[in-house]
């Protein structure tokens, strides 16, 4: 197997990841998403939740050496 493919297989189990919770990566999720106000509809409530949600899953699909520095960098902060 060529070295693409087994990048793109570990983004797509990042993937599957995502899909469960993107809040799983606390650190990313917390540079990448926007939070809700109290005062959005129902319908804003969902739009924001599935932006957060495709953002999210680009990164883990195609960038996420990136989200794993992130999550591995704000660990040792703490």
């Amino acid at each position: 197997m060529s070295l693409t493919g087994i990048y793109f297989i570990l983004g797509i189990a990042m993937f599957v990841v995502i899909l469960w919770d993107y809040r799983k990566f606390p650190m990313t999720a917390k540079r990448l998403t926007k939070q809700s106000d109290k005062g959005l509809t129902s319908f804003s409530h969902i739009s924001l939740e599935s932006r957060n949600l495709a953002v999210m899953t680009f990164f883990a699909i195609f960038l996420w050496p990136l989200v794993l520095f992130w999550e591995i960098t704000g660990a040792r902060k703490k």
